[in-house]
C-alpha cells in the first residue's frame, strides 16, 4: 500500500483499535489470487510475540486450500471511515477532488485449523463477542447439528509479520481547509468521516 509519510500511522494502539472497531475485513491470498470477506478476531501480542488474526472459511469455499500445508503468505485489510472530498470546500486553489480514508493492512503467514473442537472454540469466542446477554447459546443446540456445522468450517490464523496503518485525512492541506472539510462532511451527514478527520488532525 502506498503510504506517504504524512499519512502513515505506526502506533500499535491506533492500529489494533482500528482493527477491533472495523473487524469485518478482507483476507487476500496471493497464489491463487483470491479475496474473502470475513469477521476477524484480533489476538494482541503477548510479550515479544506476534499479533494473530483469527477468521474462518466455509469448507465449501476453495479459498482455504491456498493456506494448506505449511501455510502461505496472506494479507488482511480493514477499512474504516472514508468520504469523498470536494475541492469546493477548500480555501486554497487550484485543487482537485480526493478521498479521505482510514485503513490498516496486516501481512503475514496464514495457517489452517481443521480440528472441529478447535474450530468450535473459535466460533464460541466469536459469538460471545457479539451476542447480547442473554443471547444465543451455542452449547444448548443439538450436538449432532453443531458438530456438522463445525466440520463444515475451516479456521484460519494469520500470524502478522508487518502492520501498515494509513490515515489519509487531509493532513497535507492547510489548517483552514481541514476545518472546512470537517464542517462540510458534518453538514453532509458523514459524521464518522468528519470525526476521523478531526481525530487525525487534533481538531476539537
Amino acid at each position: 500500500m502506498y503510504t506517504p509519510a504524512a499519512f502513515r500511522v505506526d502506533d500499535p494502539a491506533w492500529i489494533f483499535g482500528h482493527v477491533e472497531r472495523n473487524d469485518f475485513g478482507m483476507l487476500v491470498s496471493a497464489e491463487p489470487l483470491m479475496v474473502s470477506h470475513l469477521p476477524f478476531q484480533l489476538l494482541r501480542p503477548e510479550g515479544d510475540g506476534p499479533a494473530r488474526l483469527l477468521c474462518h472459511l466455509a469448507r465449501a469455499n476453495p479459498h482455504w486450500r491456498a493456506f494448506a500445508g505449511a501455510g502461505a503468505p496472506a494479507l488482511a485489510v480493514f477499512r474504516g471511515a472514508h468520504a469523498y472530498v470536494s475541492p469546493t470546500w477548500y480555501g486554497q486553489h487550484p485543487s482537485v477532488p480526493t478521498w479521505n480514508y482510514d485503513v490498516v493492512q496486516a501481512e503475514g503467514i496464514a495457517t489452517l485449523t481443521e480440528d472441529p473442537e478447535a474450530v468450535a472454540g473459535q466460533m464460541r469466542a466469536l459469538a460471545a463477542a457479539y451476542e447480547p446477554t442473554p443471547g444465543f447459546d451455542m452449547d444448548a443446540q443439538p450436538p449432532k447439528y453443531m458438530e456438522g456445522m463445525f466440520k463444515a468450517l475451516v479456521g484460519v490464523t494469520l500470524t502478522v509479520r508487518h502492520w501498515t496503518g494509513k490515515r489519509k485525512q487531509s493532513q497535507n492541506r492547510p489548517e483552514a481547509d481541514r476545518h472546512a472539510v470537517a464542517a462540510a462532511l458534518e453538514a453532509r451527514g458523514d459524521h464518522a468521516a468528519a470525526a476521523a478527520l478531526r481525530e487525525a488532525n487534533g481538531i476539537a
